[in-house]
């Protein structure tokens, strides 16, 4: 989206704090106008107070008179002070849950495409910069803003008065602060021109440091003596990081210096013209002191004007950054579409006509014109070298990705036509990367909140995959958290056991398409072959979809397709393609040797 400026953005920021508080506008608003209400009090007091001494006001009078502006002054200060502390931690409250949740929402809805590739990452961690501390972004908007807009409304009504007596005093606090904004711009355009390289350092630090504290990298990092690796990266990229923003605030700090001495100088100027003023008898002394309370405050609003203009300005350009990624394109179909219910119940054909897609910045393509018919109830293996672009087809059929040319069809309907999050649906998807989340192992199968899982389900699919044994010893049972993350209780499922547990989870959701990206990696030979064979029984109605580096592992499937560089090579069933001779029937040779010698070698041992 195109750059907003600070009333676009304050429009956008503050309607969204008000869907999140409905009482924020009107605090923020009372405490607008009890800020501008102040300082005029301030200037009246003392001028009431000349005013009364040089005009021989009896002590009563004067007690009364002063003691009541006093008063009146000190309740709006008090309510104007509990106003601002109210707004202080409301805005923290704002940005810290409901921005942050405007922000993990887009990451979890947004098209598969933008979280994986390299602009779409780029955008977020520019946005996450826009809510990470108090002092930048969305929360410094919020702090300044007011500010910025009391300081407008201060300046409009001191400078009205200013204007009937001495047009030269607005002048010369005018002049002096458009000097200090032309600074404050210079500092502005050197952190916009280097916003990209700190988001570079921003993103490589994150990531040492999320890896640092990974769990599963923590037998390799003492094992392989990877400390110091780790130690070098966060302290290079923190010192790169660090030393950008200083350069950043030191072109500020020149603005701010300059902005100490054009004070100095403003003053001085506005006190000589008004001392003239007394001395020539233009004015008497109490006019003379509450222009003297004028000219402070407009002087004072001057100054908050400039500097919170140049924040809001620095803030803008994270404000920005927030909502180009709160507005990016999904890539996806997330409004009306085909209906899938009626295809939960059924066994569904897939289709791929010319399908090519070629990852970003990439010079080749990874699939090239792909066709290929997939009848529904078949069962189809995908095999082939590492890169040949089998991962990349299930990412495609299942809507990750989008195709860069062509369309696939399930069903005979383009898979566009489909709202994705209804088309999901259909899939029941085991990928190579296996994660978990620290919920219960009834919860990590069901995907839902206990109160909507289906218990006996879930240990219906946990007999099928062959987890129930494993899964009933514990004390806990289904009910068992898993990692140690939330519940200190919780435990940890080996390799083959967790693959199982996704196993069941793509059981669990019963879709009519079923996808296993390489889910026996963690396994045996044997332990796989007597798994895919028993998902073949568990796959009897469904449309099935099978990679594996195994090729063994895959001969229950109705064909089997050889994939090289994005292309069908080969296609058949196991006993045609060892027939053919070909790159499939030559891999099994490798594959089949390879576990002979292993064999033989075992052998050896016992003996």
């Amino acid at each position: 989206m195109e750059n907003s400026n600070i009333l676009q953005n304050a429009k956008y920021l503050y309607s969204q704090a008000n869907s999140f508080n409905k009482n924020y506008k009107f605090k923020l608003g009372s405490s607008i106008i009890l800020k501008l209400l102040i300082p005029i009090f301030a200037t009246f007091i003392p001028t009431v107070v000349v005013y009364l001494i040089i005009n021989d006001y009896e002590l009563k009078s004067y007690a009364l008179f002063v003691g009541l502006v006093v008063l009146v002054f000190a309740f709006i200060s008090f309510i104007s002070t509990y106003l601002s502390y109210a707004l202080f931690f409301e805005k923290t409250v704002i940005r810290t849950n409901y921005f942050f949740e405007l922000l993990s929402s887009k990451g979890m809805e947004t098209g598969y495409e933008n979280m994986e590739f390299e602009d779409g990452r780029k955008k977020l961690m520019k946005a996450v910069g826009a809510i990470e501390a108090n002092a930048v972004g969305v929360e410094r908007f919020f702090s300044d803003f007011p500010i910025f807009i009391t300081s407008i409304a201060g300046l409009l009504l001191f400078s009205s008065y200013i204007l009937s007596i001495n047009y030269l005093i607005v002048l010369v606090l005018l002049g002096m602060s458009v000097m200090n904004l032309v600074l404050n711009s210079y500092a502005r355009n050197y952190e916009k021109r280097t916003e990209d390289e700190l988001n570079i350092y921003r993103t490589k630090l994150m990531y040492y440091q999320g890896e640092a504290n990974k769990l599963v990298n923590a037998k390799d990092i003492r094992v392989y003596k990877l400390e110091e690796w780790f130690y070098k990266g966060i302290k290079f990229f923190t010192k790169k990081f660090s030393s950008l923003v200083m350069k950043q605030k030191s072109r500020y700090s020149i603005a701010n210096l300059s902005d100490s001495l054009f004070t100095i100088i403003r003053n001085l100027i506005a006190y000589t013209i008004l001392v003239s003023m007394v001395l020539d008898g233009h004015i008497n002394v109490a006019e003379f002191t509450f222009m003297i309370g004028i000219v402070i405050g407009f002087a004072v609003w001057l100054n908050q004007l400039s500097g919170t203009y140049g924040r809001l300005k620095e803030a803008n350009i994270r404000v920005n950054s927030y909502r180009d990624y709160i507005c990016m394109d999904d890539g996806i179909n997330m409004g009306p579409g085909e209906d899938t219910e009626p295809l939960l119940d059924t066994k569904l054909s897939i289709e791929f006509r010319n399908v090519s897609f070629t990852y970003p910045k990439a010079e080749q393509p990874t699939i090239v014109n792909l066709n290929l018919k997939i009848e529904a109830g078949e069962k189809i293996a995908l095999v082939g070298v590492n890169g040949a672009g089998k991962t990349t087809i299930v990412k495609l059929l299942t809507g990750l990705y989008n195709p860069t040319a062509g369309e696939i069809l399930v069903n005979g309907i383009p898979i566009d036509k489909f709202n994705k999050y209804e088309y999901y649906n259909l899939f029941g998807v085991i990928f190579q990367d296996i994660n978990i989340m620290p919920f219960t192992i009834a919860q990590n199968i069901s995907g839902k909140p206990e109160e909507a899982t289906d218990f006996e389900k879930v240990k219906n699919v946990l007999e099928q995959s062959g987890l129930s044994e494993k899964i009933s010893s514990l004390p806990e049972k289904e009910n068992t958290n898993l990692t140690q993350v939330i519940d200190d209780k919780g435990i940890m499922l080996s390799g083959g056991e967790l693959q199982k547990l996704m196993l069941s989870r793509a059981l669990y959701k019963n879709a009519p398409i079923l996808v296993l990206d390489e889910p026996t990696a963690a396994l045996d030979p044997l332990a796989e072959q007597e798994l895919y064979l028993k998902y073949d029984s568990l796959t009897e109605n469904k449309t099935s979809i099978f990679i594996s580096h195994r090729l063994s592992s895959t001969q229950f499937c109705n064909r089997i397709i050889y994939l090289e560089d994005g292309v069908i090579q080969e296609i058949g069933n196991h006993k045609e393609l060892m027939e053919k001779e070909g790159k499939y029937s030559k891999m099994f040779a490798i594959q089949s040797q390879y576990y002979k010698e292993n064999e033989k070698e075992d052998n050896e041992d016992e003996i």
